[in-house]
């Protein structure tokens, strides 16, 4: 027994896609700023990875990542610039599991989340106030920016949880297909955004209470 337990796999790596289903309407919604058109791929998709490392038989600890995706062009008045947002869950899982079968698992995971919105423009150097002012006005911050540096990127960090139950399958001693389904809850407020080290108000997300399902492709090693 004592061999058995010495030679399992204790690090494991997985890559996979996630479906969750938020509520952006501080893009979907805003008629002052048409947004790019909203799409499975830009909402509800979250293309992930993680890596585990088993600390005792039947637990592991590691590192996930997920992130939700967006690119394309903000109608503003006077110009189009290139818009990106980007919205990443970082979480640090602790998972049991035990064998129901020689080839399929039952595992639970609970993970603290630190969240991540960044949301960037490539504008002109000639309209960068009014550009940025146009895009927070849409968000109902009606106290514009006086300065604005070179590097145009708003910045929101947060905190959360998740806890998921899923099933693996082994298709050898060492890959496996992990489906699982579960929660998350962030703590994201829209009024928490930094632009320049300055505070401002950000799009409405309704982000805090959301299922959460995942297909993951495992890959371990000794």
């Amino acid at each position: 027994m004592t061999f058995s337990v010495a030679v399992q796999p204790k690090i494991h790596f997985e890559v996979g896609l996630g479906f969750y289903g938020p509520e952006m309407k501080g893009f979907d919604d805003n008629i002052d700023v048409p947004f790019p058109n909203k799409s499975l791929f830009n909402r509800n998709l979250l293309p992930n990875f993680s890596i585990f490392y088993e600390f005792f038989h039947n637990a592991r600890v590691g590192y996930s990542s997920y992130v939700s995706y967006e690119y394309g062009k903000a109608n503003l008045q006077e110009s189009q610039p290139v818009f990106k947002r980007a919205i990443r869950y970082r979480m640090l899982p602790i998972e049991t599991y035990f064998r129901w079968r020689p080839r399929v698992e039952l595992n639970f995971t609970l993970a603290p989340i630190w969240g991540r919105g960044r949301i960037t423009m490539d504008t002109k150097p000639n309209d960068k106030y009014e550009d940025w002012n146009e895009l927070l006005n849409s968000f109902g911050d009606e106290d514009p920016l006086s300065q604005l540096g070179g590097t145009d990127v708003m910045i929101n960090d947060w905190f959360g949880y998740s806890g998921l139950i899923g099933v693996r399958y082994y298709l050898s001693p060492r890959t496996g297909i992990d489906l699982k389904f579960g929660f998350m809850h962030n703590g994201y407020k829209k009024d928490k955004w930094i632009l320049q080290k300055n505070k401002v108000i950000g799009p409405d997300l309704s982000i805090k209470d959301l299922p959460l399902f995942t297909l993951k492709y495992n890959y371990a090693l000794k």
